[in-house]
């Protein structure tokens, strides 16, 4: 921990990348907490590195001489980050990072749980399949540690039951590069049972993929993603599919923010503070979907989000 401040402080967010929903969604909502935070924050500074670890260590060490009292991050790598880290804590700046963690021993980690995000997906898609079935699957982004560990946690819960992963794509989460792969992978897999996606966009888009090809629907979990979601209700009110959406929320970044402040007022939140997982299921799906908002929207939300009404 870091000694406590008295006062308005001035927060610094360096964001790996900001090129998909999620990401949009999250800076939108960091950004209304920190409205609703005006006594306690002074200022709110979001550099983007563009998926660069060199960039990344390059916008901290630029956040540092800016003089920030908080530094959030979301990161580009696990472990390159570090000496960053270190060099924040020796200047007496808390450290808080989400969603893809840094593995320094030095500040807090706000984060659900990924691994157990994927086996979500992977114990619910393995007794829609039989023991001996080979899936596909749709990956985030390689290296991202979000990416490894909801693909070691779903790998794990299907080969455990029989299921053979056959081959996989990397989609950045996006829905439109998971609609492409979807559809080379169906192609040059037509044996598959089902699909393991770790992503709402990508599930979207695998349903879309599946639906052009005019084959039969096939299992597919998904995450909080407004799209997935919209789709799933219709497909679930037209012929009973079924799907289960584990969520990451991009909350997380109000989370990351809350805790810190906490913390730099005194308050030891411990160095992993518990974060819940939510889960959207099949007799769930009613309270989370939104057919009034866009489908690239994450669900569940935090705040206002003025932003995405007025479009």
């Amino acid at each position: 921990m870091v000694p406590s401040k008295e006062g308005k402080v001035t927060v610094g967010f360096s964001n790996s990348f900001a090129g998909n929903a999620f990401r949009t969604q999250l800076v939108h909502e960091l950004q209304d907490a920190v409205a609703r935070h005006e006594d306690d924050v002074e200022e709110l500074i979001v550099t983007d590195a563009s998926n660069s670890v060199d960039k990344q260590l390059s916008d901290i060490n630029d956040l540092l001489t800016r003089g920030v009292d908080i530094l959030l991050i979301d990161a580009a790598s696990e472990t390159a980050l570090n000496s960053a880290v270190q060099r924040a804590h020796a200047q007496g700046v808390l450290v808080v990072s989400f969603d893809n963690e840094v593995s320094s021993e030095h500040g807090i980690v706000v984060n659900v749980d990924q691994e157990e995000f994927g086996r979500i997906g992977g114990e619910w898609l393995a007794p829609q399949l039989q023991s001996g079935d080979t899936v596909v699957t749709l990956d985030g982004a390689a290296g991202n540690p979000v990416n490894d560990q909801r693909l070691a946690g779903a790998v794990a819960a299907l080969e455990d039951a029989g299921i053979t992963v056959e081959a996989g794509a990397n989609t950045d989460w996006d829905q439109a590069q998971g609609q492409s792969a979807a559809a080379d992978l169906l192609s040059a897999h037509p044996e598959v049972a089902g699909i393991y996606s770790q992503g709402g966009g990508t599930s979207l888009g695998a349903i879309n993929a599946i639906e052009q090809r005019g084959s039969g629907l096939m299992p597919i979990p998904g995450e909080g993603y407004n799209g997935f979601l919209k789709k799933w209700k219709e497909l679930k009110d037209s012929s009973g599919y079924q799907s289960i959406a584990p969520s990451n929320p991009p909350s997380l970044s109000v989370d990351a923010l809350e805790v810190a402040l906490r913390a730099v007022r005194g308050e030891d939140p411990g160095r992993t503070p518990a974060v819940e997982l939510p889960v959207i299921t099949q007799d769930t799906l009613e309270q989370y979907v939104r057919p009034d908002l866009p489908d690239a929207f994450f669900l569940p939300a935090e705040g206002p989000l003025r932003h995405l009404h007025a479009r």
